[in-house]
């Protein structure tokens, strides 16, 4: 699943980013659905953090494990750098 989400964010930003919006609507929502899912299950195992509050998302939990050290810090800020190169500032 998470490998899923990797190859669907570059494409799917791009509707958030004003591009074929129109045409990358449907993996836009793809995409947000299956970074939930992650968020709560493999994700959620994979940094032994699991969401808090309002973070529906993976990318908006990131902000968060940026701050941390051990291995949650480590996952959040290659998913930072993974994100920002596609859209910058989005984490």
């Amino acid at each position: 699943m998470t490998l899923l989400l990797a190859l669907l964010y570059p494409l799917a930003i791009q509707g958030l980013r004003g591009g074929f919006w129109r045409v990358l609507l449907p993996l836009t929502v793809l995409a947000w659905v299956v970074d939930v899912i992650a968020n709560y299950t493999e994700l959620a195992l994979l940094t032994w953090d699991f969401p808090r509050g309002k973070e529906y998302t993976f990318s908006y939990r990131c902000l968060r494990l940026i701050k941390q050290d051990g291995w949650a810090g480590f996952v959040g800020r290659c998913t930072q750098k993974y994100c920002n190169f596609f859209y910058e500032g989005h984490i």
